[in-house]
């Protein structure tokens, strides 16, 4: 495999908290998937500036958001080579990458891969938001340098609609609740533009009630036949470990907050986010 080669790469999409890992993870065990679990120094070794958690991220300026106008074409060559790298390391062909934080860099992603496709998995906003505040307590999540609900706060500032959120925001749930707004609406705005062959929308809910068929339809998606590694990983990981708030009833606050999509969210047996036309079937070939 030559190390110049990228083709089609498969970035998975979804606010932390929302099932990404063990979807990636799943993934994973496919033996024609490269799978690269937020290899940040893969991004800051090409863009020093994509770099919004470590400690010198001041020093390279990290920022949240990226647009077309941040692709810089010697940094995407190097980084071109480095996911081409890590394809050779793994001899497997399909490189799905997860990094939550890609979210809101998604017109800067497809600048750099023209040819990227997209899996977006979401969950009920609520379910995330308590998730953030535990890892937060934890001490995991949002830090006492206050770096990163810094950067969400600038980036809902922003925006009219969510100008005045970040000073409702006093506890870790309330930002939790705030992240996954602004990161589940930076994705399914931006891919309800995109034709509907680039992306998947995969609901957390049914995922986990149906792992099976959400497989199937993740490998006719990347043109995989099914595997029982795959079958195996899903019959010994894929459940669910926290109480579904699925039909919860939302205070005004979190309807605040969480805006509109969050109501969509908290619907029982709702499966898509993002609105465009309807998908077309997706044949399943060998990989």
């Amino acid at each position: 495999m030559r190390t110049s080669s990228v083709e089609s790469p498969v970035f998975i999409l979804g606010c932390g908290r929302s099932g990404t890992t063990i979807l990636g993870n799943l993934l994973a065990q496919h033996p024609s998937v490269t799978y690269l679990h937020e290899h940040r120094p893969l991004w800051t070794s090409a863009y020093p500036e994509t770099d919004i958690w470590s400690e010198r991220a001041i020093t390279r300026r990290g920022k949240l958001a990226f647009t077309e106008s941040d692709v810089n074409p010697r940094k995407t060559r190097a980084l071109r080579k480095l996911f081409a790298l890590e394809l050779q390391k793994s001899r497997r062909p399909i490189l799905v990458e997860k990094l939550p934080i890609n979210n809101f860099r998604l017109p800067f992603i497809r600048g750099m891969f023209p040819d990227c496709r997209f899996i977006h998995i979401w969950r009920n906003g609520l379910e995330v938001a308590r998730s953030i505040e535990t890892m937060s307590l934890q001490g995991r999540w949002f830090k006492p340098d206050q770096y990163r609900w810094n950067m969400l706060a600038e980036y809902a500032q922003s925006m009219p609609e969510t100008a005045p959120v970040p000073a409702l925001c006093q506890s870790y749930y309330e930002k939790g609740l705030l992240e996954w707004r602004v990161s589940t609406q930076a994705v399914t705005s931006f891919l309800g533009r995109l034709p509907q062959d680039n992306w998947l929308e995969v609901s957390y809910s049914a995922f986990v009630a149906d792992p099976l068929g959400t497989s199937e339809r993740l490998t006719d998606f990347l043109h995989l036949t099914p595997e029982q590694t795959v079958r195996d990983f899903i019959q010994q990981n894929v459940r669910r470990y926290s109480e579904s708030r699925d039909g919860a009833e939302l205070t005004q606050l979190e309807l605040v907050i969480g805006g509109p999509l969050l109501q969509q969210s908290v619907k029982p047996l709702r499966s898509r986010l993002t609105t465009s036309g309807d998908r077309k079937s997706v044949p399943r070939h060998s990989g």
